[in-house]
């Protein structure tokens, strides 16, 4: 299942980088660089990948919330050492019409069209994960195979570098974890490059709009199903759900005002926080307290952004076609349009 890396690994950063909730704020701006130990299917398209998805299918017609909730899925896709995660990622990815059928009664039918986009049976994360219309396989995973080999080098080289044992052993391992996120994130870049500047301040403020009922439904959808699954109380169940998508909210907040800055700015924070990550990644797994340069990630990145440019945009076309051409799709719109 690999490492997680959790923010007491950290006691000597800055307090400038914490935020009000008591995260480290670069933790939360990050998702796909989020946990580098993560494994490498936890997530498959990056959070303004889903979100640019979801503002197409809305075709402009909707309130903006079918962009957080198209994010929303992957809500419990960190809490990957819970004694929940398989059951809420499996729920939440693949059980996605009982937000549908509740929302309805809620007033919160717009959220649950951009959830409902987001699944993995046939939605958006089909074609990241599963069936890619431009790759045999998943597109992010076909990508991520792809590009883990070109980071066996410069990873070697750090650990090389600072005298770590068995450095290309390691690198090779590392390389297959970090290529995932990295891809996520290069095709997240481009999507803001090319196909949607605003794409970042649209998710901010999604987030930061989502209605105050979004908690209740997801409640009302999942936590009857958790405390059978796990054993325990109703309210202990609402709980869990309740605090896991305040976090998630805070996080899509500050995801998008990353997302907000000029590309090379983005790149540069992503990169600065993605060597602590790396550093603290090593330590977690070796007990080595290993120097990570940010321009290394920025090489990372950039790597991964050539991985995907050339194809993603097609890749991209070719989902949204598939996800427009789905009844689900153009019945659901049809209903909330009509409620309007």
């Amino acid at each position: 299942m690999g490492y997680q890396l959790r923010i007491v690994s950290f006691p000597s950063l800055s307090r400038k980088f914490m935020g009000e909730r008591g995260f480290l704020t670069p933790l939360l701006i990050c998702s796909s660089l989020l946990f580098l130990m993560i494994p490498v299917r936890a997530f498959t398209w990056g959070t303004a990948t889903h979100a640019y998805f979801a503002k197409e299918l809305g075709q402009g017609m909707l309130n903006s919330q079918e962009i957080y909730g198209a994010t929303v899925p992957d809500l419990f896709n960190l809490n990957f050492d819970s004694p929940y995660y398989d059951y809420m990622v499996g729920r939440t990815h693949r059980h996605e019409t009982t937000v549908k059928t509740k929302a309805r009664k809620m007033g919160l039918d717009t959220f649950a069209f951009g959830f409902v986009s987001h699944n993995e049976r046939w939605g958006a994360d089909y074609t990241a994960h599963r069936n890619g219309r431009t790759t045999k396989g998943g597109y992010v995973i076909t990508k991520s195979d792809g590009l883990a080999p070109k980071l066996v080098a410069p990873l070697q080289d750090i650990l090389e570098n600072a005298g770590f044992p068995n450095g290309s052993f390691f690198a090779g391992y590392f390389a297959s974890q970090v290529a995932h996120p990295l891809i996520e994130t290069a095709i997240d870049l481009l999507i803001k490059r090319n196909e949607d500047p605003s794409i970042g301040l649209e998710l901010l403020h999604s987030a930061q709009d989502r209605s105050t009922s979004v908690p209740d439904l997801l409640v009302s959808a999942y936590a009857k199903g958790l405390a059978r699954h796990q054993k325990i109380s109703s309210d202990e169940a609402s709980q869990i759900i309740r605090e896991a998508e305040a976090d998630y909210q805070q996080m899509m907040i500050l995801y998008g005002e990353v997302f907000t800055h000029e590309e090379s700015v983005t790149i540069q924070e992503v990169a600065e926080q993605g060597a602590i990550l790396i550093e603290g990644y090593i330590k977690s797994a070796t007990g080595e307290e290993i120097d990570v340069p940010s321009q290394v990630l920025v090489d990372l990145l950039h790597l991964a952004i050539q991985e995907v440019e050339g194809d993603y945009g097609q890749e991209i076309a070719s989902t949204l076609s598939h996800l427009k051409s789905r009844s689900t799709i153009k019945t659901y719109l049809r209903r909330i349009l009509m409620t309007y």
